[in-house]
């Protein structure tokens, strides 16, 4: 893996997943210098918190010599509090946590946190798919569904943290259920759990997304139905979301945005019959950095004089 110089300016970035966490040092010019993945052994907030400081001290033994660190990105999969504290309901016990607070205490590190969807905007805004754009909208279709904001090179994440919480958009009363209500309409429909019951349904064998993007590309009729439902679905959101945002590209994330056209295409055939006329010129594609969108846009919270 390439190294910077011995005078690179360096920032830290750090992942935070329901399973996983990936770190990584990232240079001022967009390289990542190196980069780990663990997987979350901790299932209470006191351990897991330990062991994201582990992470990070890890991750600093590996800092050049006369490399200068600039502090730490944290992207995790909840909400930002606009008195710094996340709210994550995929963790355990993560109500009201101080996690700026915790890290810098522990590693030394000045430490910027914010949600996975606004930081898997930043990343391919700075390196990816978005790159110089200043309206993008990103989706992440994956365990759940959600979306991040960037208009007119403004993020915007709502009073309480929770915009682009588009799981729970209605999708009307023909399409609810008891378990609908609990998690949020249109997630229920399109994220990974739902696809999995309709992949189990129509007699497909496995266990993630990726098992029905290969049936689909080997010409299973059946997977190729499910994806065309899950994009008209999310289309309508994509639609709905471009008329009212006017962005200037929708980027696609997340396992199940590995579709590519099987789900792009009638997404895209969603929002030229129904978003805003003015509006439907807008770039539809997918991330362009995968699985490193928001461990990029982590980053970039950092150092906020790179362009993005």
């Amino acid at each position: 893996m390439r190294r910077v110089s011995s005078r690179g300016r360096l920032m830290m970035a750090v992942d935070l997943g329901g399973t996983k966490i990936l770190a990584g040092l990232i240079s001022v010019d967009g390289r990542l210098v190196r980069e780990l993945r663990r997987p979350v052994d901790a299932w209470n907030r006191s351990a897991l918190l330990t062991q994201l400081v582990s992470v990070v001290r890890e991750i600093q033994d590996h800092v050049p010599a006369r490399g200068r660190l600039e502090g730490v990105g944290v992207a995790v999969p909840g909400a930002v509090r606009p008195d710094g504290t996340v709210w994550a309901p995929n963790l355990k016990e993560w109500r009201r946590v101080a996690l700026a607070d915790h890290l810098t205490k522990y590693t030394g590190l000045r430490a910027v946190v914010e949600n996975d969807r606004l930081t898997s905007l930043l990343g391919e805004q700075w390196c990816g798919a978005a790159r110089g754009v200043g309206s993008a909208v990103f989706i992440t279709i994956g365990t759940g569904l959600g979306a991040g904001f960037m208009l007119d090179r403004h993020s915007f994440t709502g009073t309480h943290g929770v915009a682009g919480s588009i799981g729970w958009w209605v999708l009307g009363k023909d399409r609810t259920s008891a378990r609908s209500a609990e998690i949020g309409m249109l997630e229920a429909a399109v994220a990974g759990p739902a696809i999995l019951r309709r992949m189990r349904r129509a007699g497909i064998s496995g266990s993630s997304a990726r098992e029905l993007v290969t049936a689909a590309r080997r010409g299973d009729w059946r997977a190729r139905a499910i994806l065309k439902d899950v994009g008209e679905l999310v289309g309508l959101a994509v639609a709905n979301l471009v008329s009212l945002f006017d962005p200037e590209i929708v980027v696609l994330g997340g396992g199940v945005a590995q579709a590519g056209r099987f789900l792009l295409d009638p997404i895209r055939t969603a929002v030229r019959s129904h978003a805003q006329p003015l509006a439907r010129s807008v770039r539809i594609c997918r991330s362009a950095l995968g699985t490193r969108a928001s461990l990029f846009g982590a980053a970039a919270l950092v150092n906020p004089d790179l362009k993005v």
